[in-house]
């Protein structure tokens, strides 16, 4: 899913925001190195503090920044895909855009300047390097537990009827399927739920009560057995549903001896 335009002008406030807070941090930090290589009369000192100045501006910046857009990326419950992935690697990265000299006063001069310069550059491309893998990590690694998350809570959210039942077997121009001793719950079977219950408002009132028995742990057959009889009433629904959704079918057959 690529980024959409609100998120990304969220993001921009974000970058914003960053720049604001750590402004004064940095001048703070700068304003200490010269002070430092001032005090050591070395002509070549000063322009190095000059350097280390503008990489800590940039590294407390962006690091900062990273970390607003990964709790961004959470707080909007945003689907993490390739896209995606590809995309905020590409904001990350924009980050770390600028010159590659740093701006010195006109009066320190030298042949210092021209290696400081040559550091610096150097020194930025690798800094620049590390806070894009390091998000581009902080990204995958949020990934991960979002997938993880999800499996779990698909794993969790089946619900067993222990109570046997008959044999239901349902035939479809596409399968048999033979439903024995249990009755599974599943999420895919909620979706299922959902999509039949489509267009009608009363089923899809029941199909909610449905989804949110079985997410809170409430009375899920109560609810069920609400939605099949509506289910049952409408018109031709029955049908399809023996036809093409043989564990909705065998559902109508455990909740009809009920």
């Amino acid at each position: 899913m690529p980024l959409d335009a609100e998120f990304k002008q969220h993001l921009h406030s974000l970058m914003v925001e960053v720049h604001g807070t750590t402004l004064d941090e940095c001048v703070q930090h700068k304003n200490e190195l010269l002070g430092r290589a001032r005090a050591t009369h070395n002509s070549a000192a000063t322009p190095i503090a000059y350097k280390d100045a503008a990489l800590y501006s940039m590294e407390c910046r962006v690091r900062k920044t990273i970390e607003k857009y990964i709790e961004a990326v959470v707080a909007w419950g945003v689907t993490i895909d390739e896209m995606f992935e590809r995309e905020m690697v590409g904001e990350f990265q924009s980050l770390t855009a600028g010159p590659s000299q740093i701006q010195l006063p006109p009066a320190i001069r030298g042949p210092q300047v021209a290696a400081v310069q040559g550091d610096y550059a150097r020194a930025r491309v690798r800094l620049a390097n590390q806070l894009v893998t390091e998000g581009s990590n902080r990204l995958k690694e949020l990934k991960m537990k979002n997938m993880q998350q999800s499996k779990r809570t698909s794993e969790s959210s089946i619900v067993n009827f222990n109570a046997p039942v008959n044999n239901a077997i349902v035939n479809s121009p596409y399968s048999s399927v033979v439903q024995t001793n249990n009755i599974t719950i599943n999420t895919q079977i909620l979706d299922d739920i959902d999509r039949l219950s489509g267009g009608d408002a009363e089923l899809q009132s029941a199909a909610s009560e449905v989804r949110h028995a079985h997410t809170q742990g409430g009375n899920v057959v109560d609810k069920l057995q609400k939605w099949v009889t509506l289910a049952n009433a409408a018109k031709g629904l029955a049908g399809t549903i023996h036809q093409h959704y043989p564990e909705i079918a065998a559902l109508f057959e455990h909740l009809r001896g009920r």
